[in-house]
């Protein structure tokens, strides 16, 4: 594995999605505002017989365009120059037939109160006869259009000045398209452009939604090409030559004005003088004359007679077909055709499969640039325009140079939520929306780390070249679904009464989601037989101070069965069981904790592809893991807080936050030995693992919940697997000491370190974790934790792969005010610790449970939990704060290294405490989400080590307090007096102040 580039600093700055923010600021000036002066009689015309207004208001929205303008009537010249003096317009269209004012002289008038557009509408081509063309064009009417009842002219006036205010401008922000229209027919044109302009609308619609969300596609549609109307050779030629290098295409008349003189060739004469300095330009001649064909095709032109009632499928076949908004058809030399290619991932497929021949073709051409320009990929197209098939000796490397730009843009795209289509689905899509709503907390993390990786894309490819770090191909039902399924079913209602979690669960099972979505999910999931994580995404997960981590539901399903119907069925159920974990009770007791109401929440649900490889009836990945940007608990003297925290595990990532061994280290600095002996290093390896069981189960087991597919695995289970030789060390028991990796068990037992990783960078792992965690800090301005998971490449010279799993914010509670930290002696303290967690102080607690050290039993670990539940609602009940100190883990998913509670068993205290016994010693929790949400909740947590030299509890005089209760395993005490705690974090100092 190469070393990682140390100089990329420069490669991770980020910019927010640089492109599509950049449609923000295209067509800035809009026309809103428009006077339109006709006499009474046009105006009554207008509106009852053509319906004007809502003509106008179906055409805009039929078109997608969502800035529709507002339009005041005047019938009369005299209020219409009053309202000219009184408020301010954008455009006057006026009719010919003022009354006492020719419409010329009424343009005058109007330019000399308001430097505005100024737009002639003629009601048919028969009112020309009245208006000499000389004097049209030395008047102030900017532009002359016929009506003919058709309402789209409107659409096409407003969007031709438009594109004239903002072209020059959205070419310098987005290197936005330009086609020139030569047309000096005032008839012709007024039919011309709204067709133009509806087929320009629809194509980019077309294009728009092959991938993206509706917010960036209404944004994509500032970025359509603009349309620009010449009338004369002289302002085609001006036109041409200010916006050559952003032209998509022209269309142009033969006939018209050269010198102020109608000449039968000038479209030919002109075109010939483009062809010397654009020879591939996409040009389409339309004439009334059908002798002109010729001449057209030997300009390599696209010829459309104006005759031909099949003229508007001619532009649609030009636009199509020409100017790149059609599929590309590849061709070779002899016009024969060897493929075709719909959109940007079919067309990276067919630039690595066609003949070289056909790839020089196009190149030479400059269709790939032209193609890529009418999808709105500006960026590439600009930089493969101006680069000449002679430039490249071997034209391999120019293929090259065009299939990484493409992979560019796809890479791109793969940052960007997806809501779903049918019609535009494709399996590659990254993150998808397959209901509106709220994503939830989960599913915004993890939308945010999809901008995140999209985002320092470069950087991450140039520092990890070996390594495809992504996030799993993700779908998320929008909270809208969750609230429609509570109303249908009833279950608001339900929800308000007490009943047990097994009860809320079949009731919720035995609710009905709609069709459509199990339609939807079989269409998604038909050809996918990868295991699925269906995670919920409530609305208050991961938030800054309320994280919910692992309170709600999360069903891995081994989506393995045959019949396809069985395994959307056990989706669809997993659905159900994650919106009902909203209401069961630990997630009750943790919101009580918060004080705030499920009532408030609302659940978005993620389906995610499981990372891992499929190993016999087993599938789990080759790591997982947890991390964090701040350590709360550094490792000894050598390990400052800001050398970051991380845990990784053999298998999926349950180990880790449900508080199992896992291997601790710090990213920042992975070399760093935290074991004072290998017998240390023996003792905190993991020694089992979780996987998916890839079963044939039909149906989710209610009594085994979330762990009706997850399996407990042994070492031994990892060696047939052949899976430890990467992540493990081999232990001699004879020469007492650890060799890199596992091979072969004859040669001793293993010992998972992740060494070969971390010491020997045979895999970047700690690299990774350390720029994922310092660029999330960077975008979300506090501490975070990441969770990640993924698999080394099985053959040489594939890809490994780092998977983001999730991203949250991971910041203490902090008080604003707190008890001065006094310094006193150890006697008047019961409790003092240098690794604490938290920064506030209470001073209202007097009761504490405590687990009974002499009657510790490590066997017993699960027959505590009743006890200390029992206990918990005693308290809870009596409104009487606690201290919980026990020994090892709490909340762990491991018997044997600690009291395996969940939140509901312990929702009372207020300060937990872990403590090492002389004959049981683990390393305190960190990486767990029990951990995380305790920390966030602004609950302090001690550990005391065995036999520290400076960290203490005080057991004799905890046991000469009052005696409340005793229990088998715990003891209830209470002080006459409360204590004062205090806990700081990040100085590493927690007191607990004996009562005076």
């Amino acid at each position: 594995m190469p070393t990682p580039n140390k100089n990329t600093t420069d490669d991770y700055k980020l910019e927010y999605r640089p492109k599509y923010q950049t449609y923000r600021y295209l067509m800035q000036n809009r026309i809103n505002e428009v006077l339109l002066v006709s006499s009474t009689y046009d105006s009554f015309i207008l509106e009852e017989d053509a319906r004007l207004s809502d003509q106008i208001f179906e055409e805009f929205h039929n078109l997608n365009l969502r800035t529709l303008p507002h339009i005041f009537r005047a019938t009369s010249v005299n209020r219409a120059l009053e309202l000219l003096k009184e408020r301010k317009f954008d455009l006057v269209i006026t009719m010919r037939r003022l009354g006492e004012i020719n419409p010329l002289l009424f343009a005058d008038q109007i330019k000399a109160i308001q430097d505005i557009p100024v737009v002639l509408l003629l009601k048919n081509s028969s009112e020309l006869q009245y208006l000499p063309a000389k004097a049209l064009e030395t008047s102030n009417i900017d532009h002359t259009f016929v009506w003919n009842g058709n309402p789209t002219v409107f659409v096409a006036i407003i969007k031709l000045l438009e594109d004239h205010l903002n072209v020059d401008a959205d070419i310098i922000t987005g290197d936005t398209r330009v086609i020139i229209v030569v047309e000096d027919s005032i008839r012709f044109y007024s039919l011309y452009l709204p067709v133009l302009y509806s087929e320009i609308m629809m194509q980019t619609q077309r294009l728009i939604s092959e991938g993206a969300n509706d917010y960036i596609s209404l944004l994509q549609m500032r970025s359509r090409p603009k349309i620009l109307l010449a009338r004369n050779y002289e302002e085609a030629w001006e036109m041409y030559q200010k916006y050559e290098d952003h032209l998509l295409g022209m269309i142009t008349d033969i006939r018209f004005p050269r010198n102020g003189k109608l000449e039968e060739d000038a479209g030919f004469d002109l075109v010939h003088k483009i062809r010397k300095q654009a020879p591939t330009l996409p040009i389409m001649f339309q004439s009334s004359e059908e002798k002109n064909r010729a001449e057209s095709e030997k300009l390599q032109g696209f010829f459309a007679n104006k005759t031909d009632h099949s003229l508007i499928q001619e532009l649609r076949t030009f636009l199509l077909n020409y100017t790149g908004f059609g599929c590309f058809t590849f061709r070779m030399p002899d016009d024969s055709i060897v493929g075709t290619a719909d959109n940007l991932l079919e067309l990276r497929d067919q630039l690595s499969l066609i003949p070289l021949e056909s790839f020089v073709y196009h190149a030479q051409n400059d269709h790939f640039s032209g193609w890529l320009a009418a999808r709105g990929e500006f960026a590439v197209a600009r930089q493969l325009k101006p680069r000449k098939v002679s430039e490249f000796e071997n034209k391999e490397d120019l293929r090259q140079l065009i299939i990484s730009s493409v992979d560019d843009i796809l890479h791109e795209r793969m940052g960007i939520i997806i809501d779903f289509d049918r019609q535009n689905y494709h399996p590659h899509s990254r993150f998808i929306r397959l209901r509106p709503g709220s994503l939830g907390g989960k599913g915004r993390g993890l939308a945010f780390l999809l901008f995140l990786r999209s985002s320092y894309n470069a950087g991450f490819r140039k520092e990890f070249p070996d390594v495809d770090i992504q996030i799993p191909r993700t779908v998320v039902i929008g909270t809208d679904q969750f609230d429609q399924f509570m109303r249908e079913n009833d279950l608001y209602d339900f929800v308000t009464t007490d009943h047990d979690d097994i009860e809320i669960n079949e009731r919720f099972l035995q609710g009905q989601l709609p069709r459509e979505l199990w339609d939807d999910l079989r269409f998604i999931y038909s050809d996918q037989i990868k295991p699925l994580a269906v995670r919920s995404s409530n609305i208050f997960e991961d938030s800054l101070f309320q994280p919910f981590a692992g309170v709600f539901s999360t069903y891995m399903l081994p989506n393995s069965h045959p019949d396809l119907d069985v395994r959307i069925t056990q989706l669809i159920s997993a659905i159900k069981l994650v919106y009902a974990s909203t209401y069961i009770k630990l997630a009750r007791s943790y919101a009580e904790t918060l004080g705030i109401s499920l009532g408030e929440s609302s659940m978005a649900v993620v389906i995610q592809e499981v990372v891992g490889q499929e190993h016999g009836e087993r599938y789990y990945p080759n790591f997982s893991g947890t991390a964090a940007s701040y350590n709360y608990y550094p490792l000894g003297k050598h390990l400052q807080p800001e050398d970051r925290i991380a845990f990784a595990a053999l298998g999926l990532g349950k180990t880790v936050v449900d508080g199992g061994l896992s291997r601790r280290f710090s990213p920042k600095r992975p070399k760093v030995n935290i074991f004072a002996s290998i017998e240390d290093e023996i003792g905190s390896s993991q020694s089992s693992f979780f996987a998916v069981r890839l079963s044939q189960e039909e149906h989710i087991n209610l009594d085994q919940g979330e762990y009706s597919f997850l399996e407990s695995c042994s070492l031994q289970d990892a060696i047939e697997d052949k899976t430890l030789g990467e992540v493990a060390d081999t232990y001699d028991p004879q020469g007492g000491r650890l060799t890199s990796g596992f091979w072969d068990e004859k040669a001793g037992a293993p010992v998972i370190t992740f060494n070969r990783q971390l010491k020997y960078a045979t895999f970047p792992l700690a690299a990774i974790i350390n720029r994922v965690l310092q660029l999330g800090e960077q975008a979300m301005g506090c501490p975070v934790e990441v969770e990640f998971a993924g698999d080394f490449s099985p053959e040489k010279g594939e890809m490994s792969t780092f998977r983001l799993l999730q991203l949250r914010p991971f910041l203490e509670h902090e008080e604003t005010m707190m008890i001065e930290d006094l310094d006193l002696p150890d006697e008047k303290l019961f409790v003092f610790s240098s690794v604490v967690s938290g920064y506030r102080s209470i001073s209202d607690i007097q009761d504490i449970v405590y687990a009974k050290p002499e009657d510790f039993d490590l066997t017993q670990t699960v027959e505590m939990v009743d006890e200390i539940n029992a206990l918990n609602r005693t308290l809870v009940e009596g409104s009487s704060p606690y201290i919980l100190i026990g020994p090892g883990r709490w909340g762990t998913c491991e018997r044997h290294l600690g009291i395996p509670v969940v939140w509901s068993d312990i929702n009372g205290a207020r300060v937990i405490m872990e403590v090492d016994l002389e004959n049981f010693q683990v390393n305190h929790s960190q990486g767990s989400h029990f951990f995380h949400n305790i920390s966030s909740a602004g609950i302090p947590y001690f550990y005391i080590k065995h036999n520290s030299a400076t960290d203490f509890l005080d057991w004799d005089w905890l046991e000469s307090l009052d005696l409340i209760s005793e229990g088998r395993y715990f003891r209830h005490v209470r002080t006459k007096k409360p204590l004062t705690v205090i806990a700081n974090g990040k100085k590493r100092s927690g007191k607990i102040i004996k009562p005076k």
